[in-house]
């Protein structure tokens, strides 16, 4: 089977290092190609795992028409000549632009469905005009509504790309933290809020925060070394880049922490944090807000604990638990390692997306 890959964004966000992993783990017999509707380091990063690929120009953002019959177009000579079998999307946007050539081309096509995009508009129409939709999460495939049962093919999760022997004991020296872009719906202001909170009790508590400035909001950096000096813990913040190895920040981490939430425009809930696996793969406590696809990643009360979004203080509540007492910090740490190893293990994901791929490829 030939799979030609079309991802959304060329950066190295969770669906994108998702690509990457599923790509590593694609059977004997499947030949891949990945075309990257904006460039960035996804290129580098899928070269390095031996798949060719290749960057559009010019499609930043939300595309035009005109944008879209151009890029309609130089797909259909893209896929002449590359002749794939199966298309798949990864993301909303990668769908949208890559379903007009697909079908007339008459190659199938599967929307790989990450998050909650544009829902109430798009998902039912561009569900209907793909051969197959690969889910996330169970809650990201509710908006496909009656046209689950005939378009869905699969809910498979993002695969954790840690190794199976990593084991990282909550950091004795307190300190919270997460692993997201740095973008107001990724919840950090919320963190260092929550954080504030329990300094009173815990007044070394350091917070890292991991992740590259979004391009929308440049200046989001600079409100947090701002809001965390307003609040008495600057000289308890770190806010370091992307960083490769994720390993090494989780190690410095007492509790992993996803804050993700719903902004007044409708963005920001998780599909099914990629980040919050990883933790809990390694052997972290988690503590994350409620919504989306995130109770599917967590077992509330077993491998971590479900706050309300958006309520600094409900945060702050979820956390102090596994600070005051290390030893259940570990036990629900270890409990998670042993979840997502059940449910999240690459190689148990990836051989059944490729299934679902060559079931829609065999309708050709």
């Amino acid at each position: 089977m030939k799979v030609l890959a079309v991802s959304s964004y060329g950066v190295l966000g969770g669906a994108e290092l998702s690509l990457g992993v599923f790509l590593d783990h694609r059977p004997p017999g499947v030949q891949a190609s990945a075309l990257l509707i904006e460039d960035g380091p996804l290129r580098a990063h899928l070269s390095q795992r031996g798949v060719p690929s290749c960057a559009a120009h010019g499609y930043d953002g939300r595309p035009t028409p005109a944008q879209s019959v151009r890029f309609t177009r130089s797909l259909l000579r893209l896929l002449e000549r590359e002749r794939p079998d199966v298309v798949w999307a990864t993301g909303l946007k990668a769908a949208y632009m890559a379903a007009p050539a697909s079908r007339i081309a008459r190659v199938p096509i599967v929307w790989h469905k990450v998050d909650f995009s544009l829902d109430a508009i798009l998902t039912y129409p561009l569900a209907a005009a793909v051969n197959g939709v690969v889910s996330v999460s169970e809650s990201v495939a509710e908006a496909l509504r009656s046209l689950r049962r005939h378009r869905l093919l699969a809910v498979i999760g993002p695969p954790v790309r840690l190794p199976p022997e990593l084991h990282i004991a909550p950091s004795e020296r307190l300190a919270i933290g997460t692993l997201a872009t740095l973008s107001p719906i990724k919840g950090q202001r919320h963190i260092v809020e929550a954080a504030a909170l329990l300094s009173e009790e815990f007044p070394d508590l350091r917070i890292v925060l991991a992740g590259a400035p979004t391009l929308d909001d440049p200046g989001y950096p600079q409100e947090l070394r701002e809001l965390a000096g307003g609040l008495g813990i600057g000289n308890r913040l770190e806010l370091l880049d992307f960083v490769a190895d994720v390993s090494t920040v989780l190690a410095r981490l007492t509790v992993f922490v996803n804050a993700t939430f719903r902004d007044e425009r409708g963005f920001g809930m998780e599909g099914l944090s990629g980040a919050m696996l990883e933790a809990s793969w390694a052997g972290l406590p988690v503590v994350a807000t409620s919504g989306g696809g995130t109770r599917e990643g967590l077992r509330d009360g077993v491998t971590g604990t479900l706050a309300n979004p958006a309520d600094p203080p409900a945060l702050a509540a979820a956390i102090a638990p596994y600070l005051r007492d290390r030893e259940l910090a570990r036990k629900t740490g270890e409990a998670g390692r042993r979840f997502a190893r059940e449910r999240f293990s690459p190689e148990v994901l990836a051989p059944r997306l490729f299934a679902a791929l060559e079931q829609v490829a065999s309708t050709r």
